[in-house]
Formats: C-alpha cells, sequence, structure tokens
C-alpha cells in the first residue's frame, strides 16, 4: 500500500464532519475539484469505496466508518508529537509519564517531584492519578513508565521497588463517641457507619478485608472518589472513615473532625513503584526512579 498523507486524512475526517465535498472544500480552503480527486485517488489506492455520493451530499461506507477511526486517531497522534516537539524548543529535554494512587499523591510525591524537578528543569512530568490497581495496569499496558500504587497488587513480570509507608487512622466527627480515644482497633469502629472509597480501591479492599478478618463487615453508608469527599461526609455526622495521616492532617483542623491512630498492625501500608523493565527505561525515568526509592546517583 502506499503512503497516505497526512493532507487528505484531514480532508476526509473533513468531509465525515460536513457530510459534504463541497462544505469540506470550503471549511479546508481547497477547491472543490481537488477534493473530489484527493478522495478518488484514496479510493483507488486503498480498493475500497469510502463515500456514498447523494444528492445532497455524501455518506461513509463501511469502509469509510473503518477509515475515519483510524485518520482520526493518527491525527490525534501527530498533534500530540508536534506539541511534545514543540516543547524541545522551549527548553524541555525530557518526559516521564507517571501514574500514581491517589494516597502518593496528596502524601509524598508533590514534595518529591518538586526537588526532582529542581535537580532537572528541563523535564516534563505526565502525572496521572489512578486506583492502585489501575496504576498497575497501566505500567504493564506500556500506558505510563512509571507507576505508584499501595497494597498487594498482582505485579507478574512488573520491575517493584519500596516507595514510602504511610500510616492509617481513623477520622470522625469531632463530638464521636470514638474522637477523644487516642488509639482505637478497627473492630471497634465497625459497630458504625462508613464513609468510604470506591469498591475498587485498594485502601478499600484492604479496610474491608481487615475486618472480615476480625469477625465484622463494614457498614458502608456512602462511597465517594476523594479523601475530600469522605473528609466532608464525615464532618456532616454522616458516618466514620479510615484514611492516611498526613493526607488528612490539614482537612482534620478545616472540618473540624478528630484522628485517631489505628492500633491494628495492618494499618502501617505500604506504597510501592513499579516499571516493566527499568534499564529500558529513558535516562530521565531512570533518574526519577532513583530520585523516587533514595537510590544514590540520582542527582
Amino acid at each position: 500500500m502506499k503512503r497516505i498523507d497526512l493532507t487528505t486524512l484531514r480532508l476526509f475526517v473533513s468531509i465525515a464532519h460536513e457530510r459534504s465535498l463541497t462544505g469540506a472544500a470550503d471549511r479546508e480552503h481547497i477547491a472543490l475539484a481537488a477534493v473530489s480527486k484527493r478522495i478518488r485517488d484514496l479510493e483507488t489506492q486503498l480498493e475500497a469505496e469510502l463515500l456514498y455520493r447523494r444528492p445532497r451530499g455524501v455518506e461513509l461506507t463501511p469502509a469509510g466508518d473503518a477509515l475515519l477511526h483510524h485518520a482520526r486517531t493518527v491525527l490525534d497522534d501527530m498533534e500530540r508529537l508536534q506539541a511534545d516537539l514543540s516543547e524541545y524548543s522551549r527548553g524541555v529535554r525530557g518526559h516521564v509519564r507517571l501514574y500514581a494512587n491517589t494516597s502518593a499523591i496528596i502524601e509524598f510525591l508533590p514534595a518529591d517531584l518538586s526537588r526532582f524537578c529542581q535537580r532537572h528543569p528541563e523535564v516534563k512530568i505526565d502525572l496521572q492519578e489512578r486506583i492502585s490497581s489501575e496504576v498497575v495496569h497501566a505500567v504493564r499496558e506500556g500506558l505510563t513508565d512509571i507507576g505508584v500504587f499501595a497494597g498487594q497488587q498482582p505485579v507478574q513480570y512488573l520491575q517493584t521497588f519500596a516507595y514510602r509507608r504511610d500510616r492509617l487512622v481513623l477520622v470522625t466527627p469531632r463530638d464521636h463517641p470514638l474522637g477523644a480515644r487516642t488509639s482505637v482497633s478497627l473492630q471497634e469502629a465497625v459497630a458504625y457507619d462508613f464513609i468510604g472509597l470506591q469498591q475498587d480501591a485498594s485502601l478499600h479492599e484492604l479496610i474491608a478485608t481487615a475486618a472480615k478478618n476480625s469477625g465484622a463487615r463494614l457498614r458502608m453508608r456512602i462511597q465517594v472518589r476523594s479523601f475530600e469527599g469522605i473528609c466532608r461526609m464525615i464532618s456532616y455526622g454522616m458516618g466514620v472513615g479510615v484514611l492516611p495521616d498526613n493526607a488528612v492532617a490539614a482537612l482534620g483542623h478545616s472540618l473540624d473532625l478528630s484522628i485517631v491512630p489505628l492500633s491494628d498492625s495492618w494499618a502501617e501500608r505500604q506504597l510501592s513503584l513499579a516499571v516493566r523493565d527499568y534499564d529500558a527505561l529513558s535516562v530521565l525515568a531512570r533518574q526519577m526512579v532513583d530520585h523516587l526509592i533514595g537510590r544514590p546517583g540520582d542527582a
């Protein structure tokens, strides 16, 4: 198959949008005869009819629908490529993709990435917040260079490193019966309604498993997508919740919440970092891994 030029693909997308050769010609500032010839040549090259010619315009054939999908993908990829490359002319010399769970983003990554950027001011970091299971999946599928996750996720065929540890606490309204305690076990807390994250979050799974192991069951009243959402629900007396200490310290003060350490051993949690292949990463991505795990030579 001969190569298809981007101008023709862009023109074909315009035809699909306008449902008209004339409309596409006006939109792309190309003569109608030139538009017609490009599409005829494209159909000949692909050996497939792409358009049904109607008295009031055109419609896509099944082959045209397939081409439209791929054309949009190619054009979107080219726009992202141009955007990425244009950054090099402005001093950007590297791009690292990083997926991380909410705990890591709130507790540790702001300070860690700030120090890394001070050492590497030319870097661009594409940071995406995802639940831990999605982080691991993204690393495995090559959607990100580095992933930071919590809990016992299946990490076959990935390289993992210890990143940080955090401590889970019980968050309650200020006037709650458990709010004045110096510590509390989950078994004592499960008598109350809980506010938590969605079921596929690693933190929810950890708490539910711990409750089950203690012979109890969580009375999950409301599930939301953020730590702040949990805290705000708790502040209005909707229930209690288990969250990382560092993530709720500031919110606890502003929302008049009590933060009580959990006495359970599982409440100290490991955050881990995953990559597909450390040696196959770009130099800058390897430097970021070294920086995040505290390996010498990350400067």
